[in-house]
């Protein structure tokens, strides 16, 4: 699929908006509903969704009068081109409810609909984006993403996320031969950042994950696990 690949959903509400059609935006999402987002972002990613030419999308929840009942905003902000706006028009009841818990239904339903209509095309159809939000929605917390891979001529290692509700990672390693034979599963540490994953290096008996090459792992530790 061409275009940038999905970094980020966020969910707003706002009541006004400047003369630039700016809104004021006020976050909403407890840290449950933010992980149900988190895990759709996820397995869309997997699956290399792309919004096109920016990856990050701010869904906001509006009672201010709007053309049509989702719209995506024209407003390129020329320092940050790397996110858009998309306004759903709702009533005053529901913006001062929206965010809790019975609402959960109606803000997922949203995003699938923004996305359907605002995105789908030839490459990434509306039955995918349905099934990806489907996985993320039943699946909760045992939902897993492929993150990182590592083949050689006899192994393969596949590194999955996991993301909590509590708001935070919790990667698990599998190692597989090449006919998918499972032949070794741990879970990795959890974290809110990945900076313990970074290179794989992989062996007919030890896995080995390197941390990623940055200013903040200079003492992280490789992680090492044989089988």
């Amino acid at each position: 699929m061409n275009g940038k690949i999905i970094k980020d959903i966020r969910v707003y509400k706002s009541d006004k908006q400047n003369e630039y059609g700016i809104p004021s935006l006020h976050s909403f999402g407890d840290k449950k509903l933010n992980a149900i987002i988190h895990r759709i972002v996820m397995k869309l990613r997997e699956n290399s969704f792309s919004f096109g030419d920016f990856d990050h999308l701010y869904i906001v929840f509006t009672t201010v009068d709007i053309k049509e009942e989702r719209c995506l905003s024209e407003i390129i902000d020329k320092y940050h081109p790397w996110y858009r706006y998309c306004f759903v028009r709702i009533n005053d009841s529901l913006y001062k409810s929206i965010g809790k818990s019975h609402t959960y239904d109606y803000l997922i339903e949203t995003i699938t609909k923004v996305l359907i209509e605002k995105f789908c095309n030839s490459d990434f159809n509306v039955s995918l984006v349905c099934e990806c939000v489907k996985q993320a929605v039943e699946q909760g917390e045992k939902m897993l993403m492929k993150y990182k891979e590592k083949v050689t001529s006899k192994r393969k290692a596949i590194i999955y996320l996991r993301y909590l509700d509590s708001s935070g990672y919790y990667p698990l390693l599998r190692v597989f031969d090449l006919s998918g034979n499972l032949l070794f599963e741990k879970d990795l540490p959890q974290n809110s950042i990945l900076d313990e994953i970074g290179e794989i290096q992989l062996s007919l008996n030890k896995v080995t994950i390197k941390p990623r090459k940055n200013a903040f792992t200079s003492d992280m530790k490789m992680m090492i696990f044989e089988y």
